[in-house]
């Protein structure tokens, strides 16, 4: 300490809290009162004759109350001191380093299946991603699409196997409305990189740059700490762009065919824009390499702390010490003393993590007053039911707890420590909701056997039971039509009726009146999984239909993707934009 003090720099001295000093004002006005109050205890010392006071007066009474009113004045001086934070030590924060983000942008408007770049400018979009993904950015990356709406297909992963999964799949189609809203999709980036202290990167991967407004991503530009690569798959003297509903008939508007191809004048102006890069397409793989290269190695970022963020040592600490020193000697009798011991009695001397302690191994000052059962309770009366099970001992309260947290495995192996009537119950009731239903009504049975007056076991045994019928009665019955199908091998089918096998193709009539057949003989009917569910659905408001069987759930994410996007758009989540173009 003494040490310290030596190289002070007074220069740099000053307060860290000085908005605290007019608190100086009432404190000089407490101990005026005080000085005042002493003053006046001592005033009757005057009454006393002068030749008498040797033989009344205590000697050293006097000096004694100077010096312990002297040393209050001194600490509450010195801890005034210590709470405005006296310091001359600046402290300079660590530089943080922070990692670079990408965005792949994919336009789907109609026109990206133009073929002037071959097999079309959309498959050739795909496999620049794929060679770009797998030359390894090393940044956390994001995929979305855009047409006249922008929508997030993949939010921000290091996994990019995971993107390469959806981009197959991906295509003008899918996009809830038509045409090429650059503005959308710079208001969503925009969102994205909103305040990024590490340089962001984006890569755009769209056809004929009409409709960009050079301006609109100038502004973007000075507004974001970004890198914006734009890479135009159209040609110069481009094509025709296919009809929505055939491919190979050519799109026309107003009787006109429509032509696409890459507008120059726009790829020049975005050139002149600082860190807008328009990107050349190479036959090979060797231009998004190069670009993959570079995202790498310009990965991570150092912020260097601004001087307005630069810490200073709060030196205040150091008056602890002369403080403690006068207020253990500030009373007559050493109780002071005799607390602070007390009170460091009191910490846990263990120095493992409180991380890895249980509460109930943690030494706590309340586990002096109060068992680890009633802390329990505590904690389940508050709902905080995790603590609850971790402060029990018993395992019937703590298998509850466990059971109200939501943790039923946890809650098994409680409940099997015990062996009473009341466990047993318990455990039946948590196999139940594990899904064990034939455990269940085996424990259930087990009661009722032991006591057949346990009516609330009874009760829950025949639900169990009626859970286990109906999931008999409702297994598919497409198993049994199966195995009474032997042509359904591609083996020859000789039947004409047999539309199951044998290289015969159903036409769609006669799938319709197999339905219709099907559902007049068995009164269910088939239900799609992806199907749409009413707006006005509510889980938990009703069960779904009796004869309602759900057949096997359709894994393509391009369906998944369509649904999501139109389901945005009618919500009202994504705004659609009213572009120039309807492709």
């Amino acid at each position: 300490m003494i040490e310290e003090l030596k190289h002070i720099d007074w220069d740099k001295f000053h307060f860290l809290r000085p908005d605290y000093l007019w608190l100086a004002i009432p404190l000089a006005i407490i101990l005026l009162l005080g000085v005042l109050a002493y003053a006046e205890k001592t005033v009757w010392k005057k009454h006393i004759a002068q030749h008498l006071r040797p033989f009344v007066i205590q000697k050293g009474t006097a000096w004694k109350s100077r010096v312990i009113h002297a040393s209050l004045f001194i600490l509450f001086g010195l801890a005034f001191l210590g709470f405005l934070g006296p310091t001359w030590r600046e402290v300079k924060e660590p530089t943080k380093k922070l990692e670079s983000r990408l965005v792949i942008a994919l336009d789907l408007s109609q026109s990206m299946l133009t073929t002037d770049v071959s097999p079309s400018r959309l498959e050739r979009a795909k496999f620049k991603i794929r060679d770009f993904l797998e030359a390894n950015p090393r940044a956390e990356t994001a995929l979305q699409v855009f047409a006249a709406s922008t929508h997030t297909v993949v939010p921000y992963t290091t996994d990019y196997k995971i993107i390469l999964d959806h981009l197959d799949g991906l295509k003008p189609s899918m996009m809830p409305k038509r045409g090429t809203g650059f503005d959308n999709l710079f208001i969503n980036l925009d969102s994205l990189f909103n305040n990024n202290k590490a340089e962001g990167k984006i890569l755009i991967f769209t056809d004929d740059l009409e409709g960009m407004d050079v301006q609109k991503v100038s502004a973007f530009m000075q507004q974001n700490n970004v890198v914006l690569n734009v890479y135009p798959m159209a040609t110069l003297s481009g094509d025709k762009v296919p009809s929505f509903y055939n491919s190979k008939a050519d799109l026309k508007v107003k009787g006109k065919v429509v032509m696409s191809k890459r507008n120059q004048t726009v790829s020049d102006n975005l050139k002149t824009i600082e860190n807008v890069h328009v990107l050349d397409m190479s036959l090979d793989d060797s231009d998004v390499k190069l670009l993959a290269e570079d995202i790498s190695k310009h990965l991570i970022f150092e912020e260097k702390p601004l001087d307005s963020e630069n810490n200073w040592q709060d030196d205040g600490y150091w008056l602890v010490i002369p403080v403690i020193i006068l207020f253990a000697f500030s009373f007559r009798k050493g109780w002071a003393i005799y607390s602070l011991l007390f009170m460091f009695s009191m910490v846990s001397c263990s120095q493992e993590p409180e991380s890895e302690k249980e509460p109930s191994d943690t030494f706590a000052f309340k586990d002096l007053w109060y068992t680890k059962a009633y802390q329990g309770q505590q904690a389940y009366n508050n709902k905080d039911y995790a603590s609850a099970a971790k402060l029990y001992q018993d395992p019937i309260h703590q298998g509850v707890a466990y059971y109200k947290e939501g943790d039923f495995l946890s809650a098994k192996a409680a409940f099997e420590k015990d062996s009473s009537k009341v466990g047993l119950y318990n455990l039946g009731l948590t196999y139940a909701k594990l899904g064990d239903l034939e455990k269940s009504q085996d424990i259930f049975e087990t009661l009722i056997v032991k006591d057949p007056s346990f009516e609330e076991a009874q009760k829950n045994l025949n639900q169990v039971k009626n859970a286990l019928s109906m999931m008999e009665s409702s297994a598919p019955e497409d198993a049994k039509l199966n195995e009474e199908k032997p042509n359904a091998k591609n083996k020859k089918n000789d039947s004409m009726e047999d539309l199951s096998g044998g290289g015969q193709e159903a036409t769609k009539k006669d799938m319709e009146k197999e339905r219709t057949e099907e559902e007049a003989a068995t009164g269910k009917r088939k239900g799609k999984e992806m199907d749409e569910l009413p707006d006005d659905f509510k889980l938990g408001s009703g069960g779904i239909p009796k004869n309602v069987l759900m057949r096997k759930i359709d894994d393509d994410p391009a369906l998944f993707l369509t649904k999501k996007f139109r389901y945005q758009i009618n919500k009202k989540q994504v705004e659609a934009q009213n572009t120039q173009t309807d492709w």
